[in-house]
């Protein structure tokens, strides 16, 4: 019998995005982008490094964010999975950790 290793690696990244928080959201604005990209699959932690910008809308606030994302996802996925995000507005940069 043939013996396997099937953990999947993880990868850590960092990246700047915007993320749409409705304004009925109840937490504060990082903590809920953080929740929200957490929410994407194949994210298995995102932690919010810092605000770097704040725009006011009629019914939302975009948030842009400064975060680091563990994941088993190649970062090209990634990027796709993230733009295909209703709360993603946009994805400012996406690299591995160490570039």
């Amino acid at each position: 019998m043939a013996l396997t290793d099937e953990t999947e690696s993880t990868t850590t990244t960092t990246a700047v995005l915007t993320v749409r928080i409705p304004d009925a959201a109840g937490a504060d604005l990082a903590t809920d982008a953080q929740r929200r990209l957490r929410r994407v699959e194949g994210v298995d932690t995102a932690t919010v490094d810092g605000l770097r910008g704040l725009e006011p809308r009629v019914s939302a606030t975009l948030v842009t964010v400064a975060v680091t994302i563990e994941s088993a996802v190649a970062v090209d996925e990634l990027r796709d999975r993230f733009v295909a995000t209703v709360s993603v507005e946009s994805v400012d940069r996406l690299a591995p950790a160490d570039s």
